[in-house]
């Protein structure tokens, strides 16, 4: 199948040059997991690349850490390689429908709309980058792809008169009959940083808020109508929720991202509705300040989605994501949103709603 989707993730721990990070491969490690699961990313194994700093021998100098950019960008030449054949057995200068991108490390940005991830062997004086976006640009303005998927957990400083290193495939433009689409995610915005924190059980590792928020979003964003996961879910989600994670501290630090940075996406489904789940429930718990009174729950389109003759002092009931209004005669109404966040341990967060 040569045009079948294709994913570089990468995940980078191991800075002697910097700093060490702690969860930036369980990171890389999770995402690989989810895509090329059947039911998540669907890429197969063999079409997927995942590049950790564990796996390379521990270096004996700072210029000797891998991974250096020089094996990220062979996966680039590669697509470039796997376009050509294409092209020559007359299926199109395209290497595949779908890329996914994933990269988690330290990061920096030049500038307020552009950023890169560093490599293992970066300094402050010598840094080794990858320019994710450009990358992923390049190759969306040149029809490599169908569809471009960027995510990036990585903190967006500043390093006084570094910039990014530049994709080196030249640039070209898509056939006109092509339809592409991109959707391009960050951990953070303009001079924040990226937060790591420690999860509990079961999982009881070290992961980036933004990709623990990324992977929930990825599995219950669904359109309530389609039961696919969409773009537009995707962004809300990631929006509405990685602040959830973040401790109050973190919440009263300037410096720490609350909200990442989702520039605008195109409209399309990224899982089907065929490969995703039943449409997920959360839990919602209303307490009226007064009993007795008939209640109602409306939707965003007004119709009632559960009903009660005499409303209880502790209302339960399930929901998917969305707008609500609750409506108790005597009481009072009140509108409240379910996002659809989810606890550390993968249980969806109960919404209470006083009335």
């Amino acid at each position: 199948m040569p045009l079948a989707d294709r994913a570089l993730v990468v995940g980078i721990d191991r800075y002697p040059g910097i700093g060490t990070l702690s969860g930036a491969e369980n990171d890389a490690l999770e995402f690989h997991k989810w895509v090329i699961d059947p039911t998540g990313g669907a890429v197969e194994p063999t079409r997927s690349l995942l590049i950790l700093s564990s796996t390379f021998n521990a270096p004996t100098g700072v210029d000797d850490a891998q991974p250096a950019k020089e094996l990220v960008e062979r996966f680039f030449t590669d697509i470039d390689n796997t376009a050509e054949a294409n092209n020559a057995a007359g299926i199109g200068l395209k290497a595949g429908k779908r890329l996914w991108l994933f990269f988690s490390g330290h990061g920096f940005a030049p500038s307020l709309d552009r950023s890169g991830v560093l490599m293992a062997n970066a300094t402050t004086n010598k840094v080794h980058n990858i320019a994710a976006m450009l990358w992923a640009d390049r190759l969306y303005e040149g029809g490599w792809f169908d569809e471009i998927m960027l995510f990036q957990d990585a903190c967006r400083s500043r390093i006084p008169e570094a910039d990014l290193t530049p994709p080196f495939l030249r640039k070209r433009q898509a056939p006109n009959p092509q339809t592409r689409r991109r959707f391009y995610a960050f951990s953070a915005k303009d001079k924040r940083l990226s937060k790591e924190l420690p999860f509990p059980p079961p999982d009881g590792k070290i992961h980036g808020a933004f990709t623990l928020t990324l992977l929930q979003g990825l599995r219950v964003a669904r359109d309530t109508a389609t039961g696919a996961v969409t773009t537009a879910q995707l962004k809300r989600y990631l929006q509405d929720n990685m602040r959830n994670l973040l401790p109050i501290a973190d919440l009263q630090d300037d410096d720490i991202a609350k909200m990442p940075e989702v520039f605008d996406p195109d409209p399309f489904d990224i899982v089907p509705a065929a490969q995703a789940p039943a449409v997920a429930m959360f839990p919602v718990r209303i307490k009226p300040s007064r009993v007795g009174g008939a209640g109602k729950v409306l939707g965003a389109n007004l119709v009632d989605v559960v009903a009660e003759n005499v409303t209880p002092a502790d209302w339960e009931l399930q929901v998917p994501r969305g707008i609500y209004k609750v409506v108790i005669d005597g009481v009072g109404e009140k509108l409240f949103e379910v996002t659809g966040a989810l606890m550390p341990d993968g249980n969806p967060s109960e919404i209470n709603v006083t009335v």
